[in-house]
Order: structure tokens, then sequence, then C-alpha cells
């Protein structure tokens, strides 16, 4: 290797990420849906208190930091889901009726709480549950109760943002809850905040190369580097009527785990 090579300071996987969505100014925060879930925000203030409920580290950004809160089975919730009870069809025909379904899925419930949950509930032992669950469901409802329990998740950690003062103007949507049109809306209206997509979604590499491009001297900054590489599409408004809805589905997804948590505990023994 030549002693001419540049090598730069990178960041983490989710700064890296949170990098190349843009993530660079205050207003402004991530949400991804792959694996596993994480909602991010960007932060000035090293002061904040989260009481220990979110994550909280050194952006990539000099002096700044970035707030996260994660879910441990956010799409692995709906690959579960799929392989379990739909695995002939494709995901784009399996969440194809989901659309023409309500909020609320008629009034079904689920907790993505697979292999346990992260934030805000520090547990290893809980696990998942369809709550509400009637012979009137069928696959759809189902499908569409897994897509809200993983937003409700996220929410989760939306809420303890906005209790340390940190409101987010806008969510930049990665990962497979950008893909489909009807979960970005969800977002959104969960998330009571406008949601946006990438048009060019290139993930955590396309951080590093805007770290690169600005420890090079190309741009100043990484705020002035994402003006110019990143591309954002169509924005998902909440619509009034869901986010009232979803408020009221909210409270109630809330009470789930600690209604569960001890049933959890006393079935543990019985855990392959």
């Amino acid at each position: 290797m030549s002693t001419a090579t540049r090598v730069f300071g990178g960041g983490a996987d989710n700064a890296c990420g949170a990098v190349g969505a843009g993530i660079v100014r205050k207003g402004d925060a991530m949400c991804s849906i792959g694996t596993s879930g994480v909602v991010l925000s960007y932060e000035e203030d090293k002061n904040k208190d989260f009481a220990g409920k979110v994550h909280f580290f050194n952006h990539a950004h000099p002096g700044t930091f970035y707030a996260m809160g994660v879910t441990l089975a956010a799409g692995y919730s709906l690959s579960w889901f799929k392989e379990s009870l739909a695995p002939e069809l494709s995901f784009d025909e399996m969440l194809k009726p989901v659309a023409d379904l309500a909020p609320g899925a008629d009034g079904l419930l689920f907790t993505p709480y697979l292999v346990g949950e992260r934030t805000p509930h520090a547990d290893s032992v809980i696990r998942a549950s369809f709550i509400g669950l009637s012979g009137t469901h069928r696959r759809e409802h189902m499908a569409r109760a897994v897509m809200e329990g993983i937003t409700f998740s996220l929410a989760e950690s939306l809420e303890l943002f906005r209790q340390a003062g940190i409101n987010a103007q806008r969510i930049i949507s990665i990962g497979g809850g950008a893909k489909n049109p009807v979960w970005l809306q969800m977002q959104a209206d969960i998330f009571n905040t406008p949601v946006v997509s990438l048009k060019n979604e290139q993930g955590p590499a396309m951080g590093a190369a805007m770290m690169a491009a600005v420890g090079s001297g190309w741009f100043s900054s990484l705020k002035e580097c994402a003006d110019k590489f990143i591309d954002y599409g169509k924005t998902c408004e909440p619509i009034p009527a869901n986010v009232a809805t979803y408020a009221r589905l909210f409270k109630l997804y809330q009470q789930v785990y600690s209604a569960t948590r001890e049933l959890n505990q006393g079935l543990q023994e019985f855990r392959g």
C-alpha cells in the first residue's frame, strides 16, 4: 500500500447509515427497518438525559451526537410471518391486500418481541403476542398488525426522544420499511411526522464515502456534502384521521408488554 493512501476516521454502522441518509442537521431523524429496526436522531446537545433507555453516541460529524433506539425483531418479524404463513408468496403479493384494510387491522395488535426486546424494554425473556385475534381475521389482517406493531415499537423510541426535548421535523425512512408505500404512510401516521424515502439508497457505504469526500477536502462539511449527495423521494404527510386512530391504538399497544411480561417469565422453562 502506498504511504500516500489517505485514511479517515469513520463511524459505527448506524452512524454511517445516518450520514448516508443525510442525518447531519438538527430536525432530521432516521427510521431504518432491516432485520432489526433503528430510530436515530441527530443532536448537538451532549447533556440530553434519556434515563438510560436509549443509546447516545458521538456522531460522525465533529462535535455532534446521535440518540438511537432499537427494535430487535423489526423486518425479522415480517420475514418470520411470511415464512410461516405465506412461503409461496412474494412480499409484494403478501402485502398487497393490506392496503385495503383500515388502521388497526380490525382490532388486532402485534408486539414484535420474537427474540426479546431492546428499546424501551431491555428484556431477553419477553416474547411476541397477537392480541385481539378473532375468527374474522385473515392473513392480511395479521400482516397489517405485524407492520403496525413493528412501527409502534419504533414509535416508542421516538417518544423517548420527544420526552428528552428532541422533536424531529421529518423522518428519513430507509430499509424494507421504505420500499412499501403503505408502510411509508403508516410510519408517517404513527409517528405523526412527515416521512420521506431516498431516491437512491446506498446505506452505510454512502456515509463512509461522504466522510472520505469531506476528509479529502472536496466539501467543507458533511452538511454541504449531503446537499450534493442525497436525493430525496416523495414525502408522506400524516393523515389526521389515521393519526388520531393510531394514537389510541398506541396506548393499547404500550400496555401489552406489562400485561404479558409475567406470563412470558412463566413460559420460559418450556421453551426449546
